[in-house]
C-alpha cells in the first residue's frame, strides 16, 4: 500500500448481519421510547406496546427492560406500566441550553416578524402549563413582552398557550379548569370565558384572544412524535383587532409550512 492510501476494511457477512440487527434493536427500542413518552402520564402496559408496536411479547419486555436498566424508562411496580424515566428528563433538559426547536424556528420567527410587524413568540408545551422559549421582538418592540421569555405559565394565560386548550378533547378542558379554576378567577378570567375562546379557536383552526390591553393569534403544531410547540403574534389590542386574524393566521401558516 502506497503512502498516502486508505487501508479499505473488509466487512464479514457475519458483521453486517450484527450490524443490521443491532439497528434493528436501536429503531425497536426508539418505537417504544415514543409510545411511553405519548403515554408518560397516565403509563402504558406491556401488552399496549406489544400491540402498538407488533413485537412479540418477550422481545417487548426485553427492550423495555434495558430502557429501565439505563434509566430512560420507569417502571410502576404497582401497575406495572412504564413511563419514561430520569435520564430521559436529564436528556431532554440538556437540549434546552441550545433548544434545537429554536434553532429551526429562528427564521420562520424573523420572517414572522417582519411580515406581520409584531412580536412572535415561541413556546413549548409542559403538561398544564406552558413554557416561553423566544421572542422575536420585530421592529416595534414592547419591553414588558421580554420579561415572559423564560418563563412557566398557566394554559389559558397567555395567547398562544390557547391554541394547545383547544387541540384538547372537551373532557380534557374540563379536568383542567377544575383543577386550576382559582388559578383563573386570581388572574380574572372566568371558566366560562376561557371556554368560550378555547371553542371559539377550535373552530377557527387557530387562537384568536383580545384582553387586557393586548390581542394576537397562537397556532400549534407538532413537536417530535409526541410533543407541542406553538407560535403567536401578540401586540397592544389597538394593532391586534379582531379584524386582522385572518391576515395573521394565513402569514402563520404559510410560514410554518417551512417547518414542515
Amino acid at each position: 500500500m502506497g503512502l498516502g492510501e486508505i487501508p479499505v476494511m473488509k466487512t464479514s457477512a457475519s458483521q453486517a448481519a450484527k450490524g443490521v440487527r443491532g439497528a434493528q434493536s436501536i429503531d425497536r427500542a426508539m418505537q417504544l421510547l415514543r409510545l411511553m413518552a405519548a403515554r408518560h402520564a397516565e403509563g402504558i402496559g406491556l401488552a399496549e406496546l406489544v400491540e402498538a408496536t407488533g413485537l412479540d411479547r418477550t422481545t417487548a419486555w426485553r427492550i423495555a427492560q434495558s430502557l429501565v436498566r439505563s434509566g430512560m424508562a420507569a417502571r410502576d411496580d404497582a401497575t406495572g406500566v412504564y413511563r419514561l424515566g430520569i435520564e430521559a428528563m436529564a436528556l431532554g433538559l440538556a437540549t434546552m441550553q441550545r433548544a434545537p426547536l429554536l434553532e429551526r424556528s429562528l427564521p420562520v420567527m424573523k420572517a414572522l416578524a417582519r411580515r406581520s410587524g409584531e412580536p412572535v413568540f415561541l413556546v413549548v408545551r409542559s403538561g398544564d402549563y406552558s413554557q416561553c422559549l423566544h421572542l422575536e421582538a420585530g421592529p416595534r418592540p414592547i419591553r414588558s413582552f421580554a420579561e415572559t421569555v423564560g418563563s412557566m405559565r398557566l394554559l389559558g394565560l397567555g395567547i398562544p398557550s390557547f391554541a394547545f386548550l383547544a387541540r384538547m378533547s372537551p373532557a380534557e378542558v374540563d379536568a383542567h379548569c377544575a383543577r386550576h379554576e382559582a388559578e383563573y378567577l386570581a388572574e380574572r378570567l372566568t371558566v366560562a370565558k376561557l371556554q368560550r375562546w378555547v371553542t371559539q379557536a377550535r373552530e377557527l383552526g387557530y387562537a384568536q384572544i383580545s384582553a387586557q390591553g393586548v390581542g394576537g393569534i397562537g397556532m400549534r403544531f407538532a413537536l417530535g412524535s409526541c410533543g407541542e410547540a406553538a407560535l403567536g403574534i401578540v401586540a397592544p389590542a389597538s394593532r391586534a383587532p379582531r379584524s386582522r386574524g385572518p391576515m395573521l393566521a394565513g402569514l402563520m401558516r404559510e410560514e410554518l409550512r417551512r417547518l414542515g
